[in-house]
């Protein structure tokens, strides 16, 4: 009986000790149970953003912040879904909070930092910025291909270098990390003193040659196809043809010092006119040298009297200026559509047309001798030929020169892990892209080890499948223009035709999806006028363009919107998405806005917006030039990304473990770092 109330005693004490273990042991595994549940939202919002559905992307970090609001990775992914989102703000709020708490990092910095300057006016600061050398390419150097006497540099707008050598009688052709590809020496004849080298209609190359005094034909690869003019003084015959230009319309210009006057031929080599030896002092060419055409004026520039001077397609004599400023004028190019650069001695000269205004955009008198031409490749940069040295100097605008490239991983794709496709943009800092990168540009590393196998898949100038939705306009005023809405999309889908697909979706009151992409032509036009759907008052904009961007983010394609529209927009159209949150959706998953206005008015303001931002164009479906070349104006714009695949050292975890991933992307002297990371597949 004694040691019963004992043994009672230490059962209650045993219990008691047991009771507190648990009540103890409560918030350990609850925090447990916390970060399981962040851990797999994480997962999840990851693997959204990499099937790119950034909505649900933003809507899993979101939780998993939830349950671990102290994660650092997660708010910075949770901002890479914000900003694809077009939610540019709030984006770089989540960024600026761990910059603020000390916990972001140089390379988080450096991304805020180039956000901001895009959204501000920072690409507007860059007008009349002064060229510096960058870079040159030296061929008189023992490790270089000794190309002789360049008198011409033409660049293609994937990167690649033709290098005209009038001294050893080649064509050299560089590629964008001014590495010797091929030479084109032409054939059995060989080239004589080719000195200038135009590229017309993606297909044919025309090259002066001085000294046969003729022009000859070629295909990309250098294969002669025909030779025109030849020696002599009467019409269409040539004495020491220079430089070359195209008006865009079947005709092809050529500078003929020896006769001084410019020859024009279509392009099987058909004489059409010479002009250049006019009746008064005034109008007579002396010294014709470089030539560029823009719309309906020819430019020429006269080394001997030092100064351009302006003709018609005709060859009318217009007016001349510079002869006050220039020294020795020589090649010239367009910068943009008002925007002369002249090659002039020992500078480079940019002038004005509308407002006539000189400006001196570098003096390389202190490292060449004599510049006779100058070409941009699509990355910005000028490259300047210099004659007498052998030399090739590459410019760059001053402001750019510390500023490198900004990369970023877009997708990962990991289903056939360990082997790995990637989607990688490289940009400059204004939001251009670089063009002519290869796989040797990019370095991958997953927790810095580098990744086996890395290869170019597809570059950003690659032939690549073009997607495009058309978007119809679903008012009632657009009911009166079925039969024409029927007739665009037909040409649209009839452009598409082997290139890529359509599809059709009608912004009402709601955003519906009218034909999918896999849908016949018959049913893509049936679907522009949908008979069952109809035209309504009321109709929203913003609803509309944000379901045909999400239609095609997460597809491989180029992607596209076509908007068909009377060109005004209504006052629900931003009722939702503000119009910089709309705009910043295309861009930001490149996506380029075209519009093809069938209203009277010229198309409105917003709209002209968003299609100046993304790259976009807009069109009048009624004009002279109509939509029949649409798909091929807009695949002509390029994007910044880049498809690699490479394969995986990392250990997957049965698709639990978070692989980190670091990429760097150099070009020459400039390069950008940017990090990410994936989750292999999950398995049992």
């Amino acid at each position: 009986m004694y040691n019963i109330p004992v043994i009672i005693k230490k059962e209650k004490l045993f219990i008691l000790a047991l009771l507190s273990v648990f009540t103890i042991g409560l918030p350990a595994l609850d925090f447990d149970m916390d970060r399981a549940k962040a851990e797999e939202n994480f997962r999840w919002g990851v693997r959204a953003f990499h099937n790119g559905y950034y909505n649900d992307s933003v809507l899993s970090l979101e939780k998993a912040l939830s349950y671990k609001p102290s994660s650092t990775l997660t708010r910075i992914w949770l901002g890479r879904s914000l900003y694809k989102s077009g939610f540019e703000e709030a984006a770089l709020n989540e960024w600026k909070y761990l910059l603020d708490s000390g916990q972001g990092d140089s390379l988080l910095r450096n991304r805020v930092q180039v956000i901001s300057y895009r959204r501000e006016l920072g690409r507007e600061l860059e007008q009349g910025d002064r060229y510096v050398i960058s870079n040159e390419i030296d061929a008189n150097r023992n490790d270089y291909y000794p190309l002789k006497r360049p008198t011409s540099v033409h660049i293609r707008k994937d990167g690649t270098v033709y290098v005209v050598a009038f001294g050893s009688n080649e064509i050299v052709i560089l590629d964008a990390n001014n590495q010797v590809k091929d030479i084109l020496r032409g054939g059995l004849e060989g080239f004589d003193r080719p000195f200038d080298l135009l590229e017309v209609e993606g297909r044919y190359l025309f090259i002066s040659e001085y000294g046969r005094n003729q022009v000859v034909k070629c295909t990309l690869q250098g294969d002669k196809i025909k030779k025109f003019a030849g020696k002599g003084r009467d019409k269409g015959m040539l004495l020491g043809p220079q430089y070359l230009a195209t008006d865009g319309k079947g005709y092809i210009y050529v500078t003929d010092w020896g006769n001084a006057r410019v020859n024009k031929y279509d392009l099987e080599g058909n004489f059409i006119l010479s002009f250049g030896r006019g009746i008064t002092p005034s109008s007579r060419l002396d010294g014709p040298t470089g030539i560029a055409i823009q719309g309906k004026f020819v430019y020429v520039s006269d080394r001997r009297r030092k100064r351009i001077e302006v003709f018609d397609l005709s060859g009318n004599f217009l007016h001349s200026f510079g002869e006050d400023f220039l020294t020795g004028p020589e090649g010239m190019t367009f910068k943009n559509h008002d925007t002369l650069m002249i090659a002039d001695g020992n500078r480079v000269l940019e002038f004005h047309l509308n407002q006539e205004i000189w400006q001196v955009l570098s003096d390389v008198s202190s490292y060449a001798k004599r510049i006779t031409n100058l070409s941009f490749n699509p990355n910005g940069e000028l490259y300047v030929v210099d004659f007498d040295l052998n030399k090739i100097f590459i410019l760059s605008q001053m402001s750019s020169l510390y500023t490198g490239l900004h990369v970023e991983v877009e997708r990962i794709v990991s289903t056939g892990f360990p082997e790995v496709f990637i989607d990688i943009s490289v940009e400059d800092r204004s939001g251009n892209a670089i063009v002519g990168l290869q796989s040797e540009n990019f370095t991958i590393t997953e927790s810095f080890r580098e990744v086996a196998g890395l290869s170019l898949v597809l570059s950003n100038t690659d032939p690549a499948p073009i997607e495009v939705v058309v978007l119809v306009e679903n008012s009632q005023q657009m009911s009166r223009f079925s039969n024409e809405l029927k007739s665009a999309v037909n040409s649209i889908h009839t452009q598409l035709s082997g290139f890529g697909a359509l599809q059709v979706i009608s912004a009402g009151r709601k955003a519906i999806l009218e034909s999918d992409f896999s849908a016949t032509r018959l049913e893509t036009v049936r679907a522009a006028t949908n008979p069952v759907r109809g035209f309504k008052p009321g109709w929203r904009f913003d609803l509309g363009v944000r379901m045909a961007a999400s239609q095609l983010i997460p597809r491989q394609s180029r992607k596209y919107i076509v908007f068909l529209t009377r060109g005004q927009l209504n006052e629900d159209s931003f009722k939702k998405y503000t119009l910089a949150e709309i705009t910043n959706y295309m861009r930001n998953n490149f996506i380029g806005f075209y519009t093809i206005n069938f209203g009277s008015e010229s198309i409105g303001g917003e709209l002209a917006y968003i299609s100046a931002e993304t790259g976009g164009k807009n069109y009048n479906f009624f004009a002279s030039s109509g939509i029949e070349h649409i798909i091929s104006e807009l695949s002509e714009q390029i994007s910044p990304v880049y498809m690699l695949k490479f394969v995986s050292p990392s250990e997957p975890d049965f698709g639990l473990r978070y692989i980190d991933l670091q990429v760097e992307a150099t070009l020459q002297r400039k390069s950008g770092r940017t990090e990410s990371g994936y989750f292999a597949p999950l398995t049992h």
